[in-house]
């Protein structure tokens, strides 16, 4: 790039200046876009200018840029390295790609610069929490807590890593404490209600998880819904009630058979899902109309989020309904998926090895690369003889099919699989599925087959502390980490199993 004429130039960095003062103005006024186009037209005139990357980074993180956040703050420090809020802001917009090491670097680097930056450390021990490192989770927090015992997003964050180090009593008087500092508290009570779930109190944990609408606005599927919310105060018979997806695949799977219920009550019931959902939706009993987001609602006269209705129909854990199966695959599809597998041999086991990233949310991202796991994990299954595996996998994990642990035979036809009316339909021809915790393991479970759930240490609060079985699901068995992040001891349970399993089968199929 040619120089600047020196008669040019300074006219050039007045203009910038003057960029520069306008850009900071509408940054501060909330109006971020407007910021960023001129702060890329000062760095077209002043590429070392390490306040407008500076600014130009934190637009784009605050607009939902993370990948463009961290170019700019790695060009502001490469102009300055010693700018602990840039380390912060860097280490935030990593954490928000899921790069959570070198988030988990830059925090470090923020903190060595400035030793007494709580917001680093906040941020230090939600990444350790994100890696699952628990225990330096805690110290971190712990130390927080000490220096700022009145703060209740600490000890709201103090009693999360608490509760992730198997000290539930402790975490539960620090999530109270928290709701003591600050009543309105929109994440510690969300919080406590998972842990009093977790803990076996559905009722008590339900009425307090209704606080998940004040953490996060848009949980659901972004209608805006003018009926009154029902959540079991009135009757509903005569009554049409919508039912509508606030969550998950997996959430959607686990609480649409409440549908049965509100229809044994006397209304009719609409239910509204997401797309690859609809189909196999059809064969949930006693549904009247299955709508997606992008149809029109029909009419009705009350509504209830699928996640509330536990809360609607004062569900304890000894009311579950679990009468499987509640949903089912179309027989002509089943037909379809036998005639594939025809030449697959001995006991087939789908499996799923990982969950869908989520990319967007830290904690999203988080939880998603704690439950899952590669593909080679799952090797020592390949040593129980009479076993042929086939993928159930979804989304950029599947790839991993095509190179499976030495010994294992893989059957991969994931590419036909169009929505989940047809995972239904594969799953019907199976004798077995092996799953992390993912929506396959929810359908398999509903749909009554046998399911081994491979849970990860921070459990989710459904799958209850030292059971493994599920009241949700009576044909499901759950292999828990017992370490964070240690699979390989689920895997070595899960084969002992499997060869029980076969060995059981075998029994029942001998001739008198």
């Amino acid at each position: 790039m040619p120089k600047l004429p020196t008669a040019v130039a300074p006219i050039l960095v007045g203009r910038s200046e003057v960029l520069m003062g306008r850009a900071k103005g509408l940054y501060l006024s909330g109006q971020r876009d407007e910021a960023i186009g001129l702060l890329r037209q000062v760095l077209t005139f002043d590429t070392m200018n390490a306040e407008a990357a500076s600014y130009l980074g934190m637009a784009y993180a605050e607009t939902g840029q993370p990948t463009l956040a961290i170019e700019q703050f790695d060009n502001t420090l490469r102009i300055d390295p010693n700018l602990p809020l840039i380390w912060l802001c860097r280490g935030i917009a990593l954490s928000d790609t899921g790069r959570f090491m070198d988030a988990l670097a830059s925090f470090d680097r923020a903190i060595a610069l400035r030793p007494d930056y709580d917001e680093a450390q906040v941020n230090r021990a939600a990444t350790l929490y994100h890696l699952g490192r628990f225990v330096e989770a805690r110290a971190v927090a712990e130390a927080l807590v000490r220096r700022l015992p009145e703060d209740p997003a600490l000890a709201s964050g103090h009693a999360m890593t608490l509760q992730w180090c198997g000290e539930l009593d402790a975490a539960m008087k620090e999530y109270s404490r928290a709701i003591a500092l600050d009543p309105n508290d929109a994440t510690a009570h969300p919080n406590r209600a998972m842990l009093t779930m977790y803990l076996g109190d559905l009722p008590g944990g339900y009425r307090e998880y209704e606080w998940r609408w004040r953490q996060r606005a848009g949980l659901d599927s972004g209608r805006e819904h003018l009926r009154p919310l029902w959540l079991g105060e009135t009757e509903i018979s005569g009554k049409t009630l919508l039912l509508y997806y606030e969550q998950g695949l997996g959430d959607t799977l686990q609480f649409c058979r409440y549908a049965i219920l509100a229809a044994r009550a006397g209304a009719r019931v609409i239910l509204e899902v997401q797309e690859p959902l609809a189909r196999l939706m059809t064969t949930l009993p006693f549904v009247d109309r299955i709508v997606t987001g992008d149809e029109p609602l029909p009419d009705h006269d009350l509504r209830c989020p699928m996640v509330s209705l536990p809360l609607a129909f004062d569900t304890t854990l000894e009311t579950v309904p679990a009468e499987i199966p509640y949903l089912s695959a179309d027989p002509a599809d089943v037909a379809v998926w036998r005639n594939r597998l025809r030449a697959v041999p001995g006991l087939r086991v789908g499996v799923v090895w990982a969950g869908n990233s989520r990319f967007g949310s830290a904690e999203l991202m988080a939880t998603d690369q704690r439950r899952s796991m590669p593909l080679h994990t799952l090797a020592p299954l390949a040593s129980v003889a009479g076993c042929s595996f086939v993928s159930l996998q979804a989304g950029p994990p599947a790839g991993q099919a095509t190179s499976p642990p030495a010994g294992m035979i893989l059957y991969d036809h994931t590419d036909l699989l169009g929505d989940f009316a047809d995972t239904a339909a594969l799953i019907e021809t199976l004798d077995l599925v092996i799953s992390v915790d993912t929506s396959v393991a929810h359908l398999a479970g509903a749909m009554g087959k046998p399911v081994w759930l491979l849970n990860r240490f921070d459990s989710c609060w459904r799958w209850l502390p030292h059971r493994d079985d599920s009241p949700w699901y009576p044909t499901m068995r759950l292999f828990h980490q017992t370490t964070p992040g240690n699979w390989d001891n689920v895997a070595r349970r899960v084969v002992a199993a499997l060869r029980e399993f076969l060995a059981a089968r075998a029994l029942c199929e001998r001739p008198d």
